[in-house]
């Protein structure tokens, strides 16, 4: 509610983290036949090498003042030199590690991109609870919900060692990403989650 994440208790899948969570999403995506995912460059790197793991292609995505910049991705999802690209990794309340918060006219650029190109957008929340300066900044999510997968974890409220996280998956997304998490026993001990 206080970040205006539009989901149902079906919607939440919960993680051992953020980045177990996007490894799964990276093997789901592949699954799905997509070969590559855009990522913030500068990002982490630790989740390109999760990326690449699933068998997904990065391609980068330029970072500036105001945020990733959606005129990166090519209209019709065409990566120079390599896959089309249908899926990108975003940090849209506070980029890492540049900080910037992602302008409205990029977020709902990179929805309707998402919608245009059958692609799907994963919304990290990297830190975005934490925001004593102003109000906090409303998740993408909510642009396209059939689209995005507003991810979080409670590594920074919580403790990392805690390794908890959620996804708030779309509906074409779910189904896949349970099977995904049986097949490799992902499940979260329900101590931890509770």
């Amino acid at each position: 509610r206080a970040r205006g994440v539009r989901a149902d208790a079906g919607a939440v899948v919960i993680t051992a983290g953020f980045t177990p969570g996007l490894a799964l999403l990276g093997r789901v995506l592949h699954r799905l036949g997509m070969r590559a995912i855009a990522t913030e460059d500068p990002g982490l790197g630790r989740h390109r090498d999760v990326l690449h793991a699933a068998g997904l292609a990065t391609v980068p995505l330029e970072v500036g003042p105001g945020g990733a910049d959606p005129d990166g991705l090519a209209p019709d999802g065409l990566a120079p030199d390599g896959p089309a690209v249908r899926a990108v990794v975003l940090t849209p309340a506070h980029q890492y590690p540049r900080g910037v918060v992602l302008g409205a006219s990029k977020r709902s650029a990179f929805a309707d991109w998402a919608r245009r190109e059958d692609g799907f957008i994963v919304e990290d929340d990297y830190d975005g609870e934490f925001r004593y300066d102003q109000q906090p900044v409303g998740a993408m999510q909510a642009l396209a919900p059939d689209r995005i997968v507003f991810a979080g974890s409670t590594s920074k409220t919580l403790a990392p060692g805690m390794r908890l996280g959620w996804l708030v998956v779309p509906p074409a997304l779910r189904v896949p990403l349970l099977e995904a998490m049986a097949e490799l026993g992902a499940a979260v001990p329900a101590v931890q989650q509770l």
